[in-house]
């Protein structure tokens, strides 16, 4: 039996690797954007519209202190976003993944997206 790869690209770069994910959950659910912020609105990784995730990514912590899950329409001073976030923790510090736009499986897509951040986050046992 042949295992196969499902990931194309990878990187030891945790950055990289962050936006590798973010980029193959972009396309896999025809988001318009996918921010990954921590506690203080810093983008820590993006794929799609980088103004955009810039600027999502330092709303995300006013929410997500708030509540650990929000689906809706984010407002900007110029812009306004159909977002759906959700807030986790990695070895006690609160980070937020937000979809921008996107399908009807854009919540799968979120889900599958937050194991594979977590994943590529979490230290080497």
């Amino acid at each position: 039996m042949t295992n196969t790869e499902r990931r194309h690209k990878r990187s030891a770069n945790t950055t990289r690797a962050l936006c590798y994910q973010l980029s193959a959950s972009l396309s896999n659910a025809k988001l318009q954007g996918l921010v990954l912020a921590d506690d203080d609105g810093v983008c820590l990784a993006a794929a799609g519209d980088n103004r955009a995730c810039n600027e999502i990514a330092a709303h995300l912590p006013l929410l997500g202190r708030k509540v650990n899950e929000f689906e809706g329409i984010l407002f900007g001073p110029e812009a306004q976003w159909d977002v759906q976030m959700r807030r986790f923790d990695v070895e006690g510090s609160n980070l937020y993944l937000c979809a921008i736009g996107g399908s009807e499986v854009r919540n799968d897509q979120l889900e599958q997206s937050l194991g594979g951040v977590a994943r590529i986050l979490m230290p080497a046992a």
